[in-house]
């Protein structure tokens, strides 16, 4: 993954799809020295036990969880430690694993120690936490479960040590440490379509228009703010479609709020490209705008934040679907889909979400 923070970013109270944790697994209990003294037995021997095992740190994914946002606020999660060793051979008790329910499409990564602290909204940081992490689990199914922390094996009592030549074991051995380590929890919507574009393209009136979904949209800039999930039923099979805010040019560099939640995209199989002629203004004349440079142009933008980004975004498959088609005059619409295909070398819908006009074919395409 390669998505430096936003310059302009998030606060560190609304973040709800990365969050770096400490986990903690309990250290092993000590084995027990100890001998015999009971009244037949004054001499009994060595009976020291062994400790018990600390418990592990698991983490879950739970279907019912939608963000990380509550890590914002938990950040340590320990174990307790297992009980030292009792005379009469008597083990130690092996303490309980305690788990972390985190949502499905968690990706677990480890990072270094000095990086636990660091500012990750610095570019030079993320940069070098992306170089030195270390992924342990995607988390992709419900009920996943994947072992963080694995807690420290109890110490062998007394009892153990015993030989001829050693009547009288004064040995035993300590319980081990518990694992210990910084996690960032990263997370990527599951879904099928991923539906991008500038802000205000209609973005979110495509993902109301082929689902249930019911995203808040507006007419200004960034109306979404974090990834809107909808549900189509294409020929008996569901489709998830994942809206994302809207890219802006230099999203990479910091502008707008950055390219943080292009991850979401990582999964979908195909990106459902909106691109909108801009509305004609009063001093021109709707056959003179040339809304084909103009949303040529816009593709492009998108497309180079895109390419920063990496990840396999720009090796995706992709539809270019054109919104707001009723702001070009439709003796047009054949001219302006095939010029849209030449240039970009896609395949071109024109639609209006608005109106609900232009569906049934874009839906041919998603199938």
């Amino acid at each position: 993954m390669a998505d430096p923070p936003s310059s302009g970013g998030l606060r560190k109270d609304t973040v709800k799809d990365l969050a770096r944790i400490f986990v903690k697994a309990g250290d092993g209990g000590n084995g027990s020295v100890h001998f015999r003294h009971e009244k037949f037995a004054p001499k009994g021997g060595p009976d020291g036990g062994d400790g018990g095992k600390g418990g592990d740190v698991i983490l879950v994914a739970d279907e019912n969880i939608a963000s990380l946002v509550e890590f914002n606020f938990q950040k340590k999660f320990e174990a307790k430690n297992g009980e030292q060793g009792f005379g009469k051979k008597m083990h130690g008790k092996d303490m309980l694993d305690i788990t972390v329910h985190v949502p499905v499409g968690t990706v677990v990564w480890e990072i270094p120690e000095e990086m636990a602290e660091a500012d990750m909204r610095d570019r030079e940081v993320f940069e070098e936490v992306i170089k030195t992490r270390k992924m342990i689990m995607d988390m992709k199914v419900h009920n996943a479960k994947c072992e963080v922390a694995y807690g420290g094996r109890g110490g062998r009592g007394n009892f153990h040590f015993r030989s001829a030549s050693n009547q009288v074991p004064m040995e035993h051995d300590d319980g081990k440490p518990g694992e210990a380590k910084w996690l960032v929890l990263e997370l990527k919507v599951v879904a099928d379509i991923g539906i991008v574009g500038l802000p205000n393209a209609g973005k979110s009136s495509i993902l109301k228009a082929l689902t249930k979904a019911n995203p808040k949209i507006a007419g200004y800039p960034f109306t979404t703010l974090e990834p809107n999930l909808g549900v189509m039923d294409v020929n008996d099979k569901r489709k998830i479609l994942v809206d994302v805010p809207g890219v802006v040019e230099e999203a990479w560099e910091g502008k707008g709020i950055g390219p943080w939640f292009l991850r979401h995209l990582e999964r979908c199989e195909m990106l459902l490209h909106v691109l909108a002629p801009r509305p004609v203004t009063e001093n021109e004349e709707q056959d003179n705008v040339d809304f084909v440079a103009q949303m040529v142009k816009d593709y492009q933008i998108v497309r180079k934040e895109l390419e920063k980004f990496g990840n396999n975004l720009p090796e995706k498959k992709e539809v270019i679907v054109v919104n707001k088609r009723e702001l070009i005059a439709q003796d047009d619409w054949g001219r302006v889909k095939k010029e849209m295909a030449k240039q970009t070398g896609r395949e071109v819908v024109l639609v209006s979400a608005a109106m609900s006009e232009g569906l049934p074919e874009l839906v041919e395409l998603l199938k």
